[in-house]
């Protein structure tokens, strides 16, 4: 059938205001039954009854943004439910969820300040945590525990027989495991099948409107047609345009607030308010208007905080159309970390759709980790926790995310490096989420090159701070921040070292004599940094920089002992890593 027919038969259903959003659960169910069903059958309903739900109106304050939600979740979020059951959601997810409830693993995404729990006799690492819930129903609670907050972005390990030395389980995920050995249950096939198409085109959807850098509209086909228009709406007018404010660690909230009640002419409270929600968000909207008025408004906001030489704030005029639909696509986000929490065979679905290579494109796992420094805050988070809650419960689900991680490793910190947010709003920090499995991280070392991939990633950093002897220096007015970002990469080989092998590998050895040699290199250009001259002559008016290389060497401490507690369990490695050294000690008298 060609594109114009299925368009005849979509849109008489889809009128701006329908009565009803039956009609078009309908038109999907009998496109899969013909086999026809793609991601444009979507995109046509989210078309129309987004802009009409989500979009901000022109004029109107910012701050005071309001939806309808009920016929948001009735027309937006009911329908995909309605498609993927074939039924009442209500029921059939009751039923998915009695396959898999209680889960034998916890898995809870932390939110920032949020308690957590370590115990210090049976967790492998200090990475290995417990919610509050799991944590009062375990036996933890009468161990020697330390109690903490998240800095958002972890998940609880409550069933992962990794993260223990013993006693994995609480009482609840206990009785999951016990649940799971009985029933074995999986998803059907039917039901299956269309959560592929629908977490499919939910997630390209998502990828395509939060990632683009693209001119102030729209892409074509999520834009609305003539026909569409109601002309007694503002959706009609297509000069509706949006103001949007990126957050930056380099301006303080009082530039940025001074600067918002001179340019959009604002009060000091409504100021504020902007300047809360674009550093918790990472960005907001401060004014919708017509495409004229919008850039002047960015344009004077530009001037403002580029005085004193300052990088002016990033300010984008985008179309208010686009503003509706990135805002549900975030939705679609967190409605799919829900639907996902359901069952096991829901996050087994996810994950392969999450990694499908469609040529030319990349997975959308790569391209989150390729763009990730792109987006802002929000929705940087809506992703970091959609793969945590997806992919990181089940083990081949997390050495697939690991073996895309470790390729794109390199690429993933230079972005981190460049970037100027902490490193719990960077994907850099789901590093802790897959190499801290021991059986995962020996298998990276062993088969994916991970400790070569990582020390070259330092060593490159370190290169830009070398003298024309080749060794480290650091100069007391140049700007160290890029360099203290790279030791990140140090956090992340502790982990990877964190567990010595009890059975060695040719693969494994290699693995490791690979990062030996990596490290003996990186020492060679550490040995002699910073060296202190005596000064005769004149008085030494400024204190030589030491911080950085003594920073370098505390945290590179423990790399070096875990390295050594390696080669010290296999007798092959260690003769090898003693010959690499005093090879490296002759070339280097």
């Amino acid at each position: 059938m060609s594109e114009i027919d299925c368009n005849m038969e979509v849109e008489p259903q889809l009128p701006v205001f329908p009565d009803s959003s039956k009609p078009c659960v309908q038109v999907w169910m009998d496109k899969f039954n013909k086999g026809m069903l793609s991601c444009n059958h979507f995109k046509e309903h989210w078309r129309v009854w987004v802009p009409s739900i989500f979009s901000p109106e022109p004029n109107n304050s910012c701050l005071d943004w309001s939806f309808d939600e009920e016929q948001a979740q009735k027309v937006l979020f009911d329908t995909l439910e309605e498609f993927i059951c074939n039924g009442d959601p209500q029921t059939v997810l009751k039923n998915l969820s009695q396959l898999d409830n209680p889960p034998s693993i916890c898995g809870r995404v932390f939110k920032m300040g949020e308690p957590t729990y370590y115990c210090r006799e049976c967790g492998m690492d200090a990475t290995c945590v417990l919610c509050v819930d799991c944590f009062k129903k375990s036996v933890h609670r009468n161990h020697k525990y330390k109690m903490g907050t998240s800095s958002g972005g972890g998940c609880c390990d409550c069933g992962d027989v990794e993260a223990w030395k013993q006693d994995p389980y609480c009482d609840i995920h206990a009785e999951g495991l016990q649940k799971r050995q009985s029933s074995g249950g999986s998803l059907p096939d039917d039901v299956a099948e269309r959560a592929r198409i629908t977490f499919s085109t939910v997630l390209r959807y998502a990828y395509q409107l939060l990632t683009l850098e693209y001119s102030p509209g729209l892409p074509a086909d999520l834009r609305l047609k003539e026909a569409e228009e109601d002309p007694l709406s503002f959706l009609h007018s297509p000069d509706n345009y949006c103001t949007v404010l990126y957050n930056d660690e380099t301006h303080t909230f009082e530039q940025v607030i001074t600067t918002l009640a001179r340019v959009i002419k604002c009060s000091q409270r409504d100021a504020i308010e902007f300047v809360t929600n674009i550093d918790r968000e990472g960005r907001a909207v401060v004014k919708c208007s017509t495409f004229q008025h919008c850039t002047e408004l960015k344009q004077d906001i530009e001037r403002f905080t580029s005085r004193h030489g300052n990088r002016p704030l990033k300010v984008l005029v985008v179309h208010a159309h686009v503003v509706a639909h990135q805002l549900y696509a975030m939705r679609l986000l967190t409605w799919l970390q829900k639907i996902l929490s359901n069952c096991e065979g829901f996050r087994v679905v996810f994950s392969e759709v999450a990694l499908q290579i469609k040529s030319p494109d990349t997975s959308i796992v790569e391209g989150i980790l390729l763009r990730d420094s792109n987006l802002w805050k929000s929705a940087r988070l809506h992703w970091h926790r959609l793969f945590i809650s997806g992919m990181l419960m089940e083990y081949e689900s997390k050495k697939a995310f690991a073996k895309v991680f470790t390729k794109n490793y390199g690429a993933v910190m230079k972005d981190f490096i460049r970037d100027d947010h902490d490193h719990s709003f960077s994907v850099a920090s789901l590093a802790v989420q897959v190499f801290t499995v021991p059986t995962l991280a020996h298998y990276l070392i062993a088969h994916e090159d991970v400790l070569l991939t990582l020390m070259n990633t330092f060593i490159s950093e370190c290169s830009r701070k070398t003298n024309k002897s080749g060794k480290l220096e650091f100069e007391r007015n140049a700007p160290n921040g890029a360099f203290k970002r790279a030791q990140y990469i140090l956090y992340d080989l502790r982990y990877l070292l964190g567990v010595i092998p009890e059975e060695w590998t040719d693969e494994l050895r290699k693995g490791i004599l690979q990062g030996v040699t990596l490290l003996l290199n990186l020492l060679n250009i550490m040995q002699g940094m910073d060296a202190v001259t005596r000064q005769v002559g004149q008085h030494m008016e400024y204190e030589p920089e030491w911080e950085s290389a003594f920073n370098l060497h505390i945290k590179l401490a423990p790399v070096i002992t875990l390295i050594l507690k390696w080669c010290g369990s296999d007798k092959v490695v260690l003769i090898k890593a003693y010959r690499a050294t005093l090879k490296k000690l002759y070339e280097n008298p």
